[in-house]
């Protein structure tokens, strides 16, 4: 009996092996997750990494360098300021070729001005990038922070309640006001999180979350009520306003009183969210762009792929020229 066991364990190791090596060399290879566990924020990308980000549109090769930032496709220049970039999956652009990321896209447009730094995390809102410029940013060189904010995620993706525990950790604040809030720490390292480090560096792993997330999407999906048969009533999204202009207004004081300029630009097919938020930016004096109205302006196309919403490298390079030419710094 104890032989037979031994022999099924054997085997189903040795399956899983072959599967793996299949999915990393063959047609159908997946990628491997691109972060691990960090203290501060959650997850942080890893640390002189670089991995194919792969989707039915796209199969690109990204860069992290030693800092886990999206690898700069310049030489960091000491003699020259910093502008720091803060977004979400959409300045992050794994999919993107790096060259034309939105932070080296800045870079050549300004004619190497200064040094562009993109700090971007998928599935991140101004309440962990507040963070992220805490925590990760050296402020000290630092001349202007340019804060892409996608409404349309955000204003959800600042609460905590968004966040079920299968997820990857992530800090969050709780904010009582604008002036006060108390941190609510990711959860200690512990030993489910050692493991998933150490599984994410397998292509299995990511075959098994993306499963997860489309059976997850589906169930979803499942649950939408008939809006001609019941009429759908308003969220209530009171306490995540709270949280997003919290942190937006804890960003530009910290900003503020180290004399760092602070832009904000605003982006998201939700008309009433992006209102609402320009409307306090507007009353906290905050300068603020919407990218869709600049792209009219200038008559750019903002395209995305077309498996995912994300601005292609075109859009990138057409979201630089547009800042440049508004003098944004």
């Amino acid at each position: 009996m104890l032989k037979q066991f031994f022999i099924f364990l054997l085997a189903s190791l040795f399956a899983v092996v072959l599967f793996e090596l299949f999915l990393k060399f063959s047609p159908f290879s997946l990628g491997i997750a691109p972060v691990i566990y960090d203290k501060d924020i959650g997850r942080w990308h890893k640390k002189k990494f670089s991995a194919r980000w792969i989707r039915e549109c796209y199969n690109t090769e990204y860069f992290f360098d030693e800092k886990g930032l999206i690898k700069n496709s310049y030489e960091y220049q000491k003699s020259k300021k910093d502008i720091v970039i803060l977004g979400d999956s959409y300045i992050e652009a794994k999919m993107v070729n790096n060259q034309n990321i939105i932070h080296n896209a800045l870079y050549k447009v300004y004619n190497e001005e200064y040094n562009f730094l993109n700090y971007g995390l998928a599935a991140t809102s101004p309440v962990q990038q507040f963070v992220i410029l805490q925590k990760k940013v050296d402020l000290k060189n630092t001349k202007g922070v340019i804060h892409f904010m996608n409404m349309d995620k955000d204003i959800y993706e600042c609460d905590k309640k968004s966040h079920n525990i299968s997820m990857r950790p992530a800090v969050f604040l709780e904010f009582t006001d604008l002036e006060n809030y108390k941190i609510i720490t990711p959860k200690k390292e512990d030993t489910k999180e050692k493991i998933r480090d150490f599984v994410s560096q397998f292509e299995l792993y990511t075959l098994l979350a993306r499963t997860k997330a489309y059976i997850s999407k589906e169930r979803k999906d499942e649950k939408v009520d008939n809006s001609k048969q019941t009429a759908k009533k308003e969220e209530d999204l009171s306490h995540n306003w709270l949280q997003i202009k919290g942190a937006i207004y804890q960003t530009q004081k910290l900003l503020k009183e180290k004399n760092i300029d602070y832009k904000i630009i605003v982006y998201g097919k939700n008309r009433v969210l992006k209102d609402k938020l320009t409307n306090f930016l507007t009353k906290e004096n905050i300068d603020f762009y919407d990218l869709y109205i600049l792209a009219k302006k200038y008559k750019f196309s903002l395209d995305g792929f077309s498996c995912d919403a994300h601005w292609n490298d075109k859009s990138h390079n057409n979201i630089a020229k547009m800042l440049r030419d508004e003098n944004i710094i």
